[in-house]
């Protein structure tokens, strides 16, 4: 009888057993996507000791390994990563690439060289190989080994002993690196240090000569043609004086090279070329444009006060040049800067008087309105108004005076004068729209208007007139309507009248709903779920709105997609066989583990080599409807993947262009929430909760910003040189990296996500502390610099965002606002204060 009841005991046992390795795993798996990656290692060091097989056979380790390296924990990790490479795990070259990075942290050169070797000899195939080659050319560098960084760079994958290189020919210096690619002309920049530091002068000049010759887009030259600049005027002037002096060149070359300077935001170079070109060529055609760039790099700078001098010089010595209307203009603006308005004015005015049909004289007259304003001469700013309207009657200038007097009379609550401006505005066709500097658009004029009818206690009106402007999801005004509606719904002066509007909206949203009136049942539904707090009647009128979209076309084409699982799904419990498609079998292990950013891109190539794809190889047809579905699941899974792996990018990219052919005003809680966290995705979860709560900042608005500024592209430069998922310029970066405590800052440190958060979160802690509790003030700064930002914020009065963001002078800033803010209150409503997803 004992022996029969152990018997039953073990059969019981091992049943348990077979479904605990499967439990276990996805108890790991929930707590990684959970980020409580303390308990997460806790659960593989406890497998590791029950069942040291299937943490073996699974490559736990690794997922271990990459856990502790993210907690810091590198003597964890080097052991974890290590026993991975020691049994030859297919997993190996991944171990070895984090092996490197450790070594390379802890600052042991030799040690990462020994792992990168290791890597490239033993995966030649592997998707770390560009990475590991671009890496050991690096770390010979970083050694002094010149020589070797060379004949790595130059070869792209000899990392054996070099020789020393005599006299070369170009074909010689450049090896095999004939692209023009951004890594290409990131491992030239390399050979040229390389040359430089190694005394080849020679070989030298001619990598940093092509560089900034041979550019992907002559219109923006790049980092790499920034290092090019830099090279050159090392070499012509030697280490110790470069940034000093410039040398002695042609006046083209100053030229070339200063552009170069300029649009990558090195502007203290940038002057020395052009301060070198005027002293060394007095004569020449290039000085005054010389002398007005040097102005411009100033101002961009914030030095308004050494601009003007240059402005002016431009003015009294090349009266005739081109650009002296340019730096007559320039200087205007210069002194308003400096507190100067009367010389302001007066430059305006001469710009006026002696170029009377440019269209930069429209502009003046605008201006002069502002610089009236900041400088609290109101009676004298609207008389210039009046003197716009009469000089630009039926043209875009009458609109943005007329819109700048309402301004005035809203910020000294003359409520009736604003309402009849409002009222002028609305008789006009073109109101300068976000293209025009101090410019509107109708639902701007509107919001207004409505905003001082409710000042005037004209609420039924002003009701009415909030309602007039549709909300939808790329409408900034349509959502503060809402919330204003909401506001008077919660007021008890208007209640009463707020539940006139909505019971008829109500009554009219709750007939039967057909093909012929479901148009017009959508919208009593829209309008009516603006005007209730209530939880439950906006969850009545949402079941309305979605039954209306079902007989809707446009509504309808919300598209569909099945998501395909990928990765192995069982705990081996014996070893098994790889797939002829190495990088298959690699996706299959990490997607396994749940890592995502290394796992998706294996996937995404073992597609593109297909040798053990059953999918169809040719293009698909676009009359055949099943493989147009199974490539639509197949990209829409690839993009759910990315976007775990933290590279939202690829998510951003395939859903927008989806969505931009559905209606704006669709509701945002009906978009299926796995496609509205591709819309608005998380990336960087862990950096967001590092760096921005503790500064003071919700971590939402750091995606809205990131959103805006870069679609997570975390290796993006603009045309204006800013860096990054956060689009970081130089002075700004420089300023942060101090505050920060971190020297020997790098500006390409900027495309590191973790630097770039890290970065964004404090410099929008400085901003939010200059505009408490001021997102749109914040987004506005971020934008358009805080300085502009507390010109419009005094002009305003008020620290009622509704009363100062029609203040924002610069149509780019305002139209960032918008778009920032309407990405603020999609993520305040998808997700919480810690990025979890909110219930729906």
């Amino acid at each position: 009888m004992k022996k029969l009841a152990f018997l039953i005991f073990l059969i019981f046992a091992a049943s348990v057993s077979a479904q605990n390795p499967n439990e276990t795993h996805k108890k790991i798996l929930d707590l990684v996507e959970n980020r409580d990656y303390n308990a997460a290692i806790s659960e593989l060091q406890n497998l590791r000791q029950s069942d040291k097989k299937i943490f073996e056979l699974n490559n736990y380790d690794y997922l271990l390994a990459r856990l502790a390296e993210k907690q810091g924990d590198l003597a964890t990790a080097s052991a974890n990563f290590q026993a991975v490479v020691t049994r030859n795990s297919v997993l190996t070259e991944y171990a070895l690439w984090h092996l490197s990075q450790i070594a390379r942290s802890s600052g042991n050169l030799f040690l990462e060289r020994i792992y990168l070797r290791e890597l490239l000899t033993n995966a030649p195939e592997s998707l770390i190989n560009e990475a590991a080659n671009a890496r050991i050319a690096r770390n010979y560098f970083e050694s002094k080994d010149y020589a070797s960084a060379i004949a790595v760079l130059r070869s792209g994958n000899n990392f054996g002993e070099a020789k020393i290189l005599g006299n070369l020919s170009n074909d010689e210096i450049f090896g095999n690196l004939t692209k023009n690619d951004a890594k290409t002309r990131e491992n030239l920049v390399w050979l040229g240090k390389a040359y430089l530091q190694s005394g080849k002068t020679d070989a030298a000049r001619a990598v940093f000569s092509r560089l900034v010759s041979e550019l992907p887009n002559a219109a923006q030259p790049d980092d790499f043609a920034l290092e090019g600049v830099r090279g050159l005027d090392k070499l012509d002037v030697g280490i110790a004086e470069f940034g000093k002096t410039a040398p002695l060149l042609s006046d083209t070359e100053h030229i070339k090279r200063a552009t170069v300077y300029q649009f990558n935001r090195d502007f203290s170079n940038a002057r020395l070329h052009f301060e070198s070109l005027i002293a060394q060529f007095p004569k020449n055609p290039n000085v005054p444009i010389s002398m007005y760039q040097i102005g411009r790099t100033l101002v961009q700078e914030r030095n308004f006060s050494p601009a003007t001098l240059w402005f002016e010089r431009v003015q009294s010595e090349f009266p005739e040049s081109s650009v002296s209307q340019d730096a007559l203009n320039q200087a205007a603006s210069a002194f308003a800067r400096v507190n100067k308005p009367r010389e302001s004015v007066s430059r305006y005015e001469k710009l006026i008087e002696k170029y009377p049909d440019a269209v930069i004289s429209e502009r003046a007259y605008l201006n002069v309105i502002d610089v009236l304003r900041d400088s609290g001469e109101t009676t004298n700013a609207l008389n210039w108004v009046n003197k716009t309207r009469e000089n630009f009657k039926n043209k875009p200038p009458e609109a943005v005076a007329i819109f700048a007097q309402a301004r005035i009379h809203l910020a000294q609550k003359d409520w009736q004068k604003t309402l009849d401006s409002l009222d002028s505005l609305l008789l006009l066709e073109n109101l300068g729209g976000t293209n025009v500097s101090g410019g509107t658009q109708r639902e701007e004029v509107l919001f207004l208007k409505a905003l001082v009818l409710e000042q005037l206690s004209r609420f039924d009106e002003a009701i009415e007139t909030y309602l007039s402007i549709p909300d939808g999801r790329s409408s900034y005004y349509g959502w503060r309507t809402s919330e204003r509606l909401r506001m008077l719904a919660n007021n008890e002066k208007t209640a009463d009248l707020v539940r006139q509007k909505f019971f008829p909206l109500r009554t009219n949203a709750n007939q039967t709903i057909t093909a012929q009136n479901a148009e017009s049942v959508k919208n009593a539904a829209h309008a009516a779920i603006r005007l209730t707090d209530s939880d439950q009647a906006r969850k009545e009128i949402l079941e309305i709105i979605k039954k209306t979209y079902s007989f809707l076309p446009e509504y309808k084409k919300v598209p569909a997609f099945n998501l395909i699982e990928f990765g192995r799904k069982e705990v081996l419990t014996l070893s098994r066989k790889p797939s002829p498609n190495f990088h298959r079998t690699l996706a299959d292990e990490l997607l396994f583990l749940g890592l995502y950013d290394e796992g998706t891109p294996e996937l995404e190539i073992s597609w593109q080599t297909a040798a053990d794809s059953k999918e169809p190889k040719n293009p698909v047809n676009p009359e055949n409807k099943a493989q147009i579905e199974q490539s639509e699941d197949r990209n829409y899974s690839l993009a759910v993947y990315y976007m775990r792996g933290d590279m939202a990018h690829r998510a951003a990219s395939f859903i927008e262009p989806r969505w931009r052919q559905i209606p704006a005003d669709f509701q945002i809680e009906l978009i299926p929430r796995e496609q509205i966290e591709l819309l608005f995705p998380a990336p960087y979860k862990d950096s967001l909760l590092k760096s921005a709560p503790g500064r003071n900042v919700d971590p939402r608005f750091v995606l809205a910003i990131m959103r805006q500024e870069s679609r997570y592209r975390a290796d993006v430069k603009s045309v204006a040189a800013a860096r990054g998922l956060m689009q970081f310029i130089s002075s700004t970066s420089t300023q942060i990296a101090f505050e920060l405590g971190k020297d020997n800052f790098r500006q390409d440190e900027l495309y590191h996500p973790p630097t770039a958060i890290l970065f964004g979160s404090q410099y929008l802690s400085n901003l939010f502390k200059l505009f408490p509790d001021q997102p749109q003030a914040a987004a506005a700064s971020y934008n358009g610099g805080e300085d502009n930002m507390q010109r419009w914020y005094k002009r305003a009065n008020s620290n009622d965002a509704d009363r100062y963001v029609p203040e924002i002078l610069y149509a780019q800033s305002k139209d960032y606002v918008f778009k920032v803010m309407q990405n603020y209150r999609a993520y305040r409503l998808i997700y919480d204060e810690n990025l979890r997803l909110t219930q729906r």
